[in-house]
């Protein structure tokens, strides 16, 4: 109020003020400013852009074929191409190349071809990870006998991190080629058992290779079968979070309520395992969410296979996780659909 009434007598009485205590005049602003201010960062913006869509279309632009012959010259390019090769595999138009044996042999004898692992170049460790990809989204078994090759070499870092891309790419070969026909495979399920034991007195070496037998237990999950499901069983008890989440989720998927304590934790949104190693405590509540969510879905796949009663102990948790916001949104939102479906049932 009085702000205002000093306003009024001071528009009232404007000789009262000296030039000097005048405001200036509104000027608009000069196309020099503007031109500075927005034309010019405009312009390195979509110079930017367009130098990326150019590398982008030009890499798109070769054929599969060109694309592994520049895989064959294993320059610092040829990950690159392997990398654009794993997203053409991806499209919907792909069909044809996911079922070509040629392409499948090409890439085998890339993933196979000899290094000097303790000396190589990242470019070719990069090379044999995207080749690895590439190899997991084929619809026909050729690829299958070098990736279960590839995951049990675990000498040194490179090869568990092309190892852990094996089986990651495994995973969605067995899919491709239906889990019911690949539980007759004993070299692969061997493979994956044998693997998922692996341990290390390495320090340096430790966590990727828990995360190599986390990424094993998800396999397992997709595999199913008797002797997979009597190792996600052993797996509950993994010394690794990651692991035992995976195996409780794998179990889940077939049924299997000796699951339960596991995914129990899962959904404990004070559970300090969930986040264990974690370093960043900006990273704790994404944690959560991911494994919480890992964990609801989970439980949908127990609802699947079992009754009711039999998921009395997990429907609590779920409906705890559909009313807090340790998890964030996204999770409680799928616990309360989760509720009503069970109820539904």
């Amino acid at each position: 109020m009085l702000d205002h009434s000093e306003n009024e007598e001071a528009t009232d009485r404007p000789d009262t003020y000296t030039t000097s205590q005048t405001l200036p005049d509104v000027q608009p602003p000069q196309a020099g400013f503007l031109v500075q201010l927005f034309l010019i960062p405009m312009v390195i913006v979509a110079a930017i852009i367009c130098v990326w869509l150019l590398f982008n279309v030009i890499s798109q632009s070769e054929s599969p074929t060109e694309l592994v012959r520049g895989l064959r010259k294993m320059d610092s390019s040829s990950w690159q191409k392997a990398y654009t090769l794993s997203n053409l595999l991806r499209t919907p138009n792909s069909k044809d190349l996911k079922n070509d044996p040629e392409l499948a042999a090409e890439l085998v004898s890339i993933l196979e071809s000899p290094f000097d692992v303790e000396k190589a170049d990242p470019n070719q460790v990069k090379l044999r990870v995207f080749v690895c990809r590439c190899l997991g989204e084929l619809e026909i078994p050729e690829g299958m006998d070098a990736l279960i090759s590839a995951m049990q070499k675990t000498d040194n870092e490179s090869e568990i991190e092309i190892g852990r891309t094996a089986v990651e790419s495994l995973s969605i070969l067995i899919k491709n080629l239906g889990p019911q026909s690949q539980r007759r495979n004993k070299e692969l399920l061997a493979a994956l058992v044998d693997t998922s034991n692996i341990q290390t007195q390495n320090a340096k070496m430790q966590l990727k290779v828990d995360q190599l037998r986390s990424t094993i237990g998800f396999a397992l999950g997709v595999l199913g079968g008797e002797e997979a499901i009597r190792r996600l069983q052993g797996m509950l008890s993994d010394s690794f979070p990651n692991a035992r989440f995976n195996a409780a989720a794998g179990l889940a998927r077939h049924g299997d309520l000796s699951c339960k304590n596991v995914l129990l934790e899962m959904l404990d949104a004070e559970s300090e395992s969930v986040v264990a190693g974690e370093e960043h405590q900006s990273s704790h509540q994404f944690k959560r969410s991911v494994v919480a969510t890992t964990a609801i879905g989970a439980v949908s796949a127990l609802s699947e296979h079992c009754e009711i009663s039999e998921l009395s102990d997990l429907i609590p948790a779920v409906r705890a996780a559909s009313e807090t916001d340790a998890f964030g949104g996204k999770t409680k939102v799928l616990a309360k659909e989760l509720l009503v479906n069970i109820q539904k049932s």
